[in-house]
């Protein structure tokens, strides 16, 4: 599947309407499965995988039981950390993105009155932006797809409706967002959302902080 040109086709139609992928007779179904298949491991073996299935029921219905919503966070969030870390100390980041990122690091290294560029600043901005696409290119990331890509799946799917609060600590486990991703993400964009997950958890690891930053 070409990825550039399946993001352009579904630009001009009209987002499909988002489907539940956690029912109740999914979730069940997995406990009872669970509980058959470590019978002979232990009790407490079986209350774990339970525990595992009661805890993405409980993120579906946190995120109004449309996990594609995530899919659009994730994205977001990577944008947002991506500007984060190039325009580190700038307050404000309104109408900043991934896609227009170098037209920003001419604006904010340009005097807004004389129009006198602060050289310094500019090459300090533009290093950051190179080394850190030169390690997330390592990880699969494209400097000219998915910038437009990453919009793409935000426009497409939108973001959280609210911030986590108790499920925060879920939603920042690497290891239940990727089997979030997998289970909601279609089959042609699986492979670059994994890829931007990895990328989000890339920078967390870098900077120490949580993957979902608000």
């Amino acid at each position: 599947v070409n990825l550039e040109s399946y993001t352009k086709s579904c630009m001009c139609t009209v987002p499909r309407e988002h489907k539940e992928t956690a029912s109740c007779s999914y979730v069940m179904s997995q406990k009872v499965k669970g509980l058959w298949m470590n019978v002979d491991v232990g009790v407490m073996r079986s209350i774990e995988v339970i525990h595992a299935d009661s805890e993405i029921g409980s993120v579906m219905v946190f995120i109004d039981s449309d996990p594609e919503r995530l899919l659009g966070e994730i994205a977001f969030q990577l944008d947002r950390r991506i500007l984060s870390y190039v325009f580190k100390g700038q307050s404000r980041l309104y109408g900043f993105t991934v896609l227009n990122i170098r037209d920003k690091i001419y604006q904010v290294s340009t005097h807004p009155l004389t129009g006198k560029v602060d050289e310094g600043y500019r090459l300090q901005l533009s290093q950051r932006y190179t080394e850190l696409m030169a390690k997330l290119k390592q990880l699969g990331y494209s400097m000219t797809l998915h910038p437009p890509f990453t919009e793409f799946i935000i426009n497409t799917y939108g973001i959280l409706k609210q911030r986590a609060d108790s499920y925060s600590s879920n939603l920042n486990s690497p290891d239940f967002l990727r089997r979030v991703v997998i289970n909601a993400a279609p089959s042609k964009l699986l492979k670059d959302l994994l890829m931007l997950f990895s990328c989000l958890s890339f920078m967390a690891r870098q900077d120490g902080k949580p993957l979902f930053l608000w």
